[in-house]
């Protein structure tokens, strides 16, 4: 993948992350499925032909997309002092290398954590791909460590968090139905 390859797609997860942070109805949904969608683009590698050019002649006006840009530059200037080229090769994934499959599933895995309805279930997921954003944006491989050591805390909460409503809800109701020995 082409540097101005990464970077675009850098952005377009950061664009996609970054909104499933707020507590708004039905984001999590919107953007959970078009990360799946992107991880497919991402697996297959014609991200940068097929999204990234749709992105750009979108029908949104110009007022929306210079928000857009302010939130992405904002983004960008915030992780600057701590994202620089280093670790390349973990963020230079060419099409269908281990590396970009390994990009796709944690996107892919992070946008079903996201689609789904866990309580506060958004936060680390698209913090997740936030890093890999970054670190695809700038060429930094510690930021996708960061990412993927992001993604492994999230499988764990969602995790103690089924856990914890079997133990509370289902178990109780199978004791009470006779079901439990």
């Amino acid at each position: 993948m082409k540097s101005a390859q990464a970077e675009s797609l850098g952005s377009l997860l950061i664009l996609m992350a970054v909104p499933c942070v707020l507590p708004i109805p039905g984001i999590g949904n919107v953007m959970g499925l078009g990360m799946m969608g992107l991880a497919w683009a991402i697996w297959q590698g014609d991200v940068a032909a097929g999204l990234i050019s749709r992105a750009r002649t979108s029908p949104l006006n110009a007022h929306h997309r210079r928000k857009i840009r302010r939130v992405i530059r904002r983004v960008h200037r915030l992780a600057a002092p701590w994202c620089r080229p280093r670790l390349e090769g973990l963020v230079s994934p060419s099409p269908r290398s281990w590396h970009a499959a390994s990009a796709a599933a944690l996107v892919a895995i992070m946008g079903a954590l996201i689609f789904l309805p866990i309580p506060l279930g958004n936060v680390l997921p698209a913090a997740s791909v936030t890093c890999l954003g970054l670190g695809l944006s700038h060429r930094d491989g510690v930021a996708a460590l960061w990412s993927a050591g992001l993604a492994v805390l999230a499988l764990a909460y969602t995790a103690a968090l089924a856990a914890g409503a079997w133990a509370w809800i289902m178990a109780p109701l199978a004791r009470w139905a006779g079901f439990n020995p």
